[in-house]
């Protein structure tokens, strides 16, 4: 399975933050829409890097500053230290990427362009669902009851 499986089927909505906007208009944002990362772009939608809750709340604690008086380019990382994915990759090799580098969220781009964001629960949703489907249809060869 590739990761466009899973953006086709989980949908293709990512949500953005400019890099000088402040860390608390992230905030704002990921408590709105009740998701865990932003994908930072420039005005011209390219990829400056990714900013999470945790970055956030790692530069408060480290730095003791608001984020209210801090731009999301201060407390985001930056795109030569973000992993990206392309939607020709495999979701083993997402889920592997994602496991060893202890991230939660992958931007995934054709060539700097945005299109799409996966999960870490995105993976284990589509891997979870493939793997019913497979025990179903073994299942059902066993015991002679083939589906119609």
């Amino acid at each position: 399975m590739k990761i466009k499986d899973v953006l086709e089927a989980k949908g293709r909505t990512v949500y953005t933050v400019e890099p000088d906007r402040s860390a608390r208009d992230a905030l704002a944002l990921l408590n709105r829409h009740r998701i865990g990362c932003l994908v930072v772009v420039d005005n011209n939608g390219d990829i400056q890097g990714i900013v999470s809750e945790r970055d956030i709340l790692r530069y408060v604690s480290e730095s003791d500053k608001s984020p209210a008086h801090e731009t999301v380019a201060r407390v985001m990382t930056p795109h030569d230290a973000t992993i990206i994915a392309t939607e020709e990759d495999d979701i083993d090799y997402a889920m592997r990427v994602m496991t060893e580098s202890r991230i939660r969220h992958l931007p995934v781009a054709m060539e700097n362009h945005l299109t799409g964001i996966i999960s870490i629960g995105d993976l284990v949703k589509c891997l979870l669902a493939e793997t019913t489907h497979e025990n179903k249809m073994l299942l059902d060869y066993i015991t002679g009851r083939y589906p119609r």
